[in-house]
């Protein structure tokens, strides 16, 4: 995943607006530098006012930027 690409939840999420879930825009890639771990994007999603914190294992890329 890098910046611009465009995400969603692959197994879709509970008990929140689906319309603001539905497709969300990776702001920020975090890649781990020690310990190693999985690289964490933020993601802003439509309608709000802050991105959220996401391990890239939890997310699906819908359409890829240039």
């Amino acid at each position: 995943m890098k910046i611009g690409d465009l995400v969603n939840h692959p197994k879709g999420m509970k008990n929140v607006c689906k319309e603001t879930y539905a497709m969300g825009i990776i702001f920020e890639v975090i890649i781990p530098q020690n310990p190693p771990g999985e690289t964490q994007v933020e993601v802003l999603w439509r309608n709000m006012p802050h991105a959220l914190r996401y391990a890239e294992s939890q997310l699906e890329v819908i359409s890829e930027s240039r």
